[in-house]
Parts: C-alpha cells; sequence; structure tokens
C-alpha cells in the first residue's frame, strides 16, 4: 500500500510536467506559425532523402536479380506446343529394368 502513495504522486507529477512542455510547445507554435512548416518540411526532406537512399541502393543492385526474376516470372505454354524430340529407331527396341 505504501508504493502506492509513491506511484500516484509521481504519475501526477508526469502528467503535469508533459502538460507544461506541450503548452509551450503550442504556444511557441502560435507565435511563430512558419515554424511548424518549416519544421513539417525538414521532416519532408529528410524521408524523401531516406526513400531517394534507397532507391539509389535497389538500383544499383546487379541487373542479375532482374533477369533472375524475369526467368523464373516466365511460365512455358505446354498446351498445343509439339515436342520437337525425334526418337531413335533403336528406342523402342530397348527395355526398361524390371
Amino acid at each position: 500500500m505504501d508504493l502506492l502513495w509513491l506511484v500516484i504522486p509521481a504519475a501526477i507529477a508526469i502528467f503535469v510536467l508533459r502538460t507544461i512542455v506541450m503548452a509551450r510547445s503550442l504556444k511557441a507554435a502560435a507565435a511563430n506559425p512558419t515554424l511548424a512548416d518549416a519544421r513539417a518540411l525538414r521532416a519532408a526532406k529528410r524521408s524523401l532523402k531516406a526513400h531517394r537512399d534507397r532507391l539509389n541502393e535497389a538500383v544499383a543492385q546487379p541487373k542479375g536479380h532482374l533477369d533472375a526474376a524475369k526467368r523464373l516470372a516466365t511460365v512455358p505454354k505446354l498446351h498445343g506446343v509439339r515436342s520437337t524430340r525425334t526418337s531413335h529407331p533403336d528406342e523402342s527396341a530397348v527395355q526398361p529394368p524390371t
């Protein structure tokens, strides 16, 4: 029960401090409305730069990945295609092992 009396005031203190910090940041944003836009623009630029870095890394990968993906994506057409294999004349005489 004693621990509860320590936790409750600590939670209230954290809540009050967070409220004060938020109020100060909102007051600063209201005093300078372009500051929030500048922050958002900086964040967008950072995000775009990170995206471009990942894109450049992907483009720099060997072309072999793309070729392998193309090979795996192609499905041969089986219906309507005749075999080009010719049988050997002696092939019919060979019996499979039993």
